[in-house]
């Protein structure tokens, strides 16, 4: 093994893991509150990986280079980025510290009932069974589909707008808005209950079906923290923490399963693979394979352009993050700029994100540092750190479609962190909208007859003494 410094991701990794338990007290809203999750992902790519990475020479490559030349100036800058968002986050907190809001609305039990909200999410989930077999060709794609992530599966997602493949997503902001909203005036009844976590099963069968966890994780963790309302301050069971060992590990163990090439053993379904990988590898196996896999190669990215960023590849300067805001929603065709990720892949490989080709992707500290440099970096995390300070607060005294707006960030925040945020925030604004959308019809359907609201009226007025 190499003589690697290994001070930065070891401080990382410490200082990291102290400001996570003492930030979120092990309450279980705060577990799944975007501090929280973003933390744990900035520790997964800057301080686990990197401490791992010399015990696997293999690890440093990336894409035909070799990134042991950057391997420290990576570790500084995550160690940086880290520090900024905690210290955000602790600023916001400090400064809450004792202080009430200035109107705290009245809890009111929203438009839809639990029944109508569950049945708005079943119609999202055959709206996108349908579409599936439409877009497919017919029902025998939906055994293609399920069989995992092939080239013809890849062929006819590539066409469709984001939102649609995001349906199941809306699916959960439903149901999990009008529970979270409901649930602070009066808890869910056995049978509620029951319904709302069947929906909640039906909702991540699409996103396993397509074998990515771009919907699947905001799924999950939607349903989960639309379930908090009156448990959000309680402490987090042991029995608890074991099931979220669990779902970490599936959700580890996906990305190797989810084509249908990558299933062996005679096994075919999403189950049976993972079940089979496992087996073969263990819990062991399957932590280093995920913290040295694609699901921290942002570390890689940066160990690349760090060096090279203001020398030969220039500094975005607003282009990485407002520039892409501003392009996500355009085609690639109508938009003023090219991306700004292809412009930098262009640099290194002379190619634009190709699954054909080359597509890695930088977390938030490589945008934010590839973007702005340091000061984009520090300034940026930090900002990020504040946001993240005020959601608890917010979310639990936020009323309208607000709460909906809430739990999606809480939803995407894992994915945001992670990599091509700002892609993530356009697909974000889509389910928003289609909620919104749905929502409102839901509403306007389950709103009673106009004559009957006036006949109500007009005996209240009767009551009325004269």
């Amino acid at each position: 093994m190499d003589n690697y410094d290994l001070t930065w991701p070891t401080l990382t990794l410490v200082i990291g893991a102290i400001s996570w338990i003492v930030g979120t007290g092990l309450r279980r809203g705060a577990f799944l509150a975007p501090y929280s999750l973003i933390l744990l992902i900035l520790l997964s790519i800057f301080g686990f990986r990197p401490l791992l990475m010399p015990n696997e020479p293999a690890s440093f490559a990336f894409y035909g280079y070799n990134i042991a030349s950057g391997y420290e100036l990576a570790s500084i800058i995550g160690f940086a980025g880290t520090i900024a968002f905690v210290v955000g986050y602790a600023a916001r907190n400090l400064y809450s510290q004792g202080k009430t809001p200035t109107s705290i609305p009245v809890p009111a039990l929203p438009r839809l009932t639990p029944g109508r909200a569950n049945c708005a999410a079943w119609v999202l989930l055959a709206l996108w069974l349908l579409i599936m077999i439409v877009v497919g060709g017919g029902p025998g794609f939906l055994s293609l589909l399920f069989a995992g992530r092939s080239e013809a599966v890849n062929r006819v997602f590539a066409g469709l707008p984001a939102f649609v493949p995001a349906l199941p997503v809306v699916a959960c902001l439903m149901v999990a808005t009008i529970r979270f909203k409901s649930e602070r005036i009066r808890r869910y009844t056995p049978q509620q209950n029951l319904a709302y976590w069947i929906v909640a099963v039906a909702a991540v069968v699409p996103p396993s079906a397509l074998g990515t966890r771009r919907f699947l994780i905001p799924s999950v963790i939607i349903m989960v923290v639309g379930s908090f309302a009156q448990t959000w301050n309680r402490k987090v069971r042991p029995a608890w923490l074991a099931a979220v060992v669990v779902a970490f590990l599936v959700l580890a163990i996906v990305p190797f399963v989810r084509s249908a090439g990558s299933r062996v053993g005679g096994r075919t379904d999403l189950l049976g693979a993972m079940s089979v990988y496992f087996r073969d590898e263990g819990a062991r196996g399957t932590l280093d394979n995920f913290f040295l896999s694609y699901d921290t190669e942002m570390f890689n990215w940066l160990a690349y352009f760090g060096p090279r960023m203001g020398e030969s590849v220039p500094y975005g300067w607003g282009r990485g993050t407002i520039g892409e805001l501003l392009a996500s929603p355009l085609p690639a065709s109508l938009a003023p700029l090219d991306r700004w990720n292809d412009v930098l892949l262009g640099y290194a490989f002379d190619t634009a994100c190709s699954l054909e080709t080359v597509c890695p992707v930088p977390s938030i500290v490589g945008i934010l540092f590839t973007d702005m440099s340091w000061i984009g970096l520090i300034f940026g995390m930090f900002l990020l750190g504040v946001l993240a300070g005020g959601f608890e607060r917010t979310l639990l005294y936020s009323s309208g479609n607000y709460t909906a707006a809430l739990l999606l960030v809480a939803g995407f925040s894992v994915l945001f962190a992670r990599g091509n945020s700002m892609a993530q925030a356009w697909i974000a604004v889509q389910v928003f909208v289609v909620w919104w959308v749905a929502y409102t019809a839901m509403s306007i359907m389950s709103a009673p007859p106009r004559r009957s609201t006036e006949r109500a009226r007009a005996r209240k007025r009767e009551e009325v003494p004269s």
